[in-house]
């Protein structure tokens, strides 16, 4: 019994020390781990190249953009573009700060486009001259190109004292063969050559115009105006003549079409686009067997403004052949969001449909 007490005893001893020995086998790391001190470091704020402004830049009175004072300082130049189907399409014109779309001899429409900071290397092809035409070429103090042009119109340049340069008698223009078109289609001039050839007639060389009103920013209409959806504009001169637009929402542009087609820039092969569209109504009469027309441009009439997906009822007035042509809603004159523009001029703005 005593033996049985005593192994007993031994047993328990010995599962005693392997219970405690096991026990102890993994330490404990009582230590504290500090955790490690991030140090906060404020982020810069990331410049939005959109805001930024150059405080060397000024804002163009042409398309509200912000230019280099040089890039201003010369006279526009205004150039007569054909828009004949055989003259298409045409070069440069994606970078005039306005183009003027305006009816000539029935079924075709012309083209006056303004050039202020911009050179491109070619414009064209250049045509000949209408006295409205001359009247917004006036209105931006332009030096006037042109190719010939109505009696009406030489009566015109020299009662006005147009300064302008005709293709039929400068050397400033050439015919281009290499386009795939013909006289009277091919027609081209350079900038340059242009302000070369006005600086040998004696022309002034700085212009003296008045300024659009701009947005200091691209702003949405509907932020001013109760206005209507225009993401689609069509434009009706007569049934062999169509003018589109359809609203870019990624790039805040309309997609510019010419009788169903893409209208395309020579130059760069890429699709005009306009920022700021303006439809003004304006009364036509036929004057001679020719099909020459008489465009009431002159005066006050109703219109549209159309930018951003949205359009505005909006009125016009063009005082004089040298007068700006204003746009007014609400009797205030009209601020255009800053970008180039096109204006349509139309017999009637039943012709228009936007949507």
């Amino acid at each position: 019994m005593k033996n049985r007490t005593f192994i007993l005893i031994i047993v328990i001893l010995i599962l005693s020390l392997l219970f405690i020995s096991g026990c102890a086998a993994k330490p404990t790391d009582n230590t504290i781990e500090e955790e490690p001190v991030i140090e906060k470091i404020e982020e810069e704020p990331e410049e939005n190249e959109e805001d930024f402004i150059d405080p060397n830049m000024v804002v163009s009175p042409l398309d509200g953009l912000r230019y280099y004072p040089e890039e201003l300082s010369k006279r526009p130049v205004a150039v007569s573009i054909d828009n004949h189907p055989k003259a298409r399409w045409q070069a440069g014109i994606s970078q005039a700060e306005i183009v003027y779309e305006v009816e000539v001899e029935h079924p075709f429409t012309r083209y006056l486009c303004i050039f202020l900071s911009k050179e491109p290397e070619q414009v064209g092809p250049v045509r000949s001259a209408r006295p409205y035409i001359i009247y917004y070429a006036l209105e931006n103090d332009g030096i006037f190109v042109h190719v010939g042009g109505s009696q009406d119109a030489f009566a015109e340049i020299k009662r006005l004292g147009v300064a302008d340069v005709d293709g039929l008698y400068s050397g400033a223009m050439w015919r281009y063969s290499d386009t795939g078109k013909y006289a009277p289609h091919n027609m081209y001039t350079t900038l340059a050559s242009i302000r070369k050839e006005a600086n040998a007639y004696g022309y002034r060389t700085e212009g003296s115009f008045d300024a659009y009103s701009f947005y200091e920013k691209n702003t949405e209409l509907s932020d001013k105006f109760e206005t209507n959806d225009a993401k689609k504009v069509n434009i009706v001169y007569n049934a062999y003549n169509t003018t589109d637009y359809t609203y870019d929402e990624e790039n805040c542009a309309y997609l510019r079409f010419k009788d169903n087609e893409e209208h395309i820039d020579e130059l760069d092969k890429k699709q005009i686009t306009a920022k700021n569209i303006i439809i003004i109504e304006a009364s036509k009469k036929i004057l001679d067997n020719e099909g020459r027309l008489y465009m009431g441009t002159i005066g006050k009439g109703s219109g549209m403004y159309i930018s951003n997906g949205e359009s505005i009822s909006i009125t016009w007035e063009k005082a004089s052949e040298k007068s700006r042509l204003k746009f007014y809603t609400n009797e205030e004159e009209l601020k255009l969001n800053p970008g180039n523009m096109w204006i349509q001029v139309v017999n009637s703005l039943n012709n228009v449909s936007v949507e």
